[in-house]
């Protein structure tokens, strides 16, 4: 299994540092975040000796009991659609959420970091495309939201913006796509310079996204192996 995730892992290195040249970036802008849904601890352990310190969840007890038993330097972030009855579990678990998607999520979510004494690092959810089969708020309410989470919501850090394009459409409507997260993204930072983190890219577009600006992909089997 090691040396699996190891060839695996030297690989994306290579192509995320690829991605980056090409598009003039250093390839320290980009974080390679480990999506462990469904996978084994043992995995986890695996790729983090190898050096792989940030891992993506989607399911609030799945990460509850992961992060009890992986090592405490994780940093855990949470990526799938939230349920207000495990906003507390997210709270106590996760270092960063990238699925804040409305105002009772970011509401409740405050307050339960109130009561665990903690802040957490945040990204909007924006529903690009506006697909139906997804969550996300539309690209014409992001800087308002922006700006209420950070007036209302003080145990929230707002750094920036998630997306989660159509992996189905066709090349030119992704090439659009990626076009209309670039817009979305330079205008949020016009309003809010320090909001520059970009979550966009899976393993079949993150080196597309890393020319667009994703500071933050989203990897899975193509990491990890297959899920159990």
């Amino acid at each position: 299994m090691h040396e699996d995730i190891n060839n695996r892992l030297a690989t994306i290195e290579s192509k995320i540092k690829e991605a980056c040249i090409k598009a003039s970036r250093l390839n320290q802008s980009v974080e390679l975040i480990a999506v462990s849904k469904l996978q084994s601890v043992e995995t986890i352990k695996e790729a983090h000796k190898l050096g792989v310190k940030n891992f993506g969840e989607n399911y609030a007890q799945e990460l509850g009991k992961k992060n009890l038993a992986c090592p405490k330097d994780i940093i855990w972030h949470f990526i799938g659609p939230i349920q207000s009855n495990k906003i507390a579990l997210i709270a106590k678990h996760a270092n960063w959420v990238h699925s804040i998607d409305r105002v009772k999520v970011a509401r409740k979510l405050n307050e339960a970091l109130k009561a665990e004494e903690r802040k957490m690092h945040v990204l909007i959810q924006v529903n690009v495309d506006r697909e139906e089969s997804k969550s996300g708020i539309f690209p014409e309410d992001v800087i308002s939201f922006a700006q209420d989470i950070r007036a209302d919501y003080p145990n929230l850090i707002l750094e920036g913006l998630m997306f989660m394009p159509n992996i189905n459409a066709s090349k030119e409507d992704k090439l659009n796509t990626m076009e209309n997260i670039q817009s979305i993204q330079n205008a949020l930072i016009n309003e809010l310079p320090d909001c520059g983190h970009l979550s966009l890219g899976t393993s079949g577009d993150f080196e597309e996204s890393i020319a667009a600006g994703s500071t933050m992909v989203r990897i899975g089997e193509m990491l990890l192996g297959k899920r159990s």
